[in-house]
């Protein structure tokens, strides 16, 4: 405990401070403060390591998606390929040529079939015009077909 040395009390003794004396947990952390210090360097010694070599192969990104997109507007149905506006009939062979252009590493016709197209379309837009997409798809040999929908939650 700590005194006050500032005015003796009504019987000539100090009174008692309630206040802890931080002063010797001041001195001992410098103290360890200065080991630490001295220490630290010791501490550090270079060593060589010879670490191994990695064997595996860093995996590769996954191929761009390919979307077809179906909007209405005043002056009809729309159909995209990714950006692009693309007549009905030729729905098919423009996402052949969408899909060997996002994955350029798949070799042949099959593969290419072999990946998911997504489709993405207007809320208000009748569902024959999905279902007009999907036989233009399928008709070029896509089977593996995804719909996108828009996430309302808020």
């Amino acid at each position: 405990m700590a005194g006050k040395l500032a005015a003796p009390s009504k019987r000539g003794r100090l009174e008692v401070n309630p206040d802890p004396n931080v002063i010797p947990f001041i001195d001992v952390m410098l103290v360890l403060v200065i080991i630490f210090m001295i220490a630290a360097p010791i501490s550090s010694v270079d060593i060589e390591v010879e670490m191994p070599v990695s064997r595996i192969d860093p995996s590769q990104r996954p191929p761009r998606p390919t979307w077809v997109s179906i909007s209405s507007t005043d002056e009809g149905v729309l159909y995209y390929v990714m950006n692009d506006a693309v007549p009905i009939n030729e729905l098919g062979t423009k996402t052949f040529e969408a899909v060997q252009k996002n994955d350029p590493r798949l070799a042949d016709e099959f593969e290419v079939r072999d990946q998911r197209i997504f489709i993405r379309a207007d809320a208000g837009l009748p569902y024959r015009n999905v279902v007009l997409v999907m036989n233009r798809l399928q008709d070029r040999g896509f089977t593996k077909i995804g719909f996108v929908a828009e996430d309302r939650r808020n």
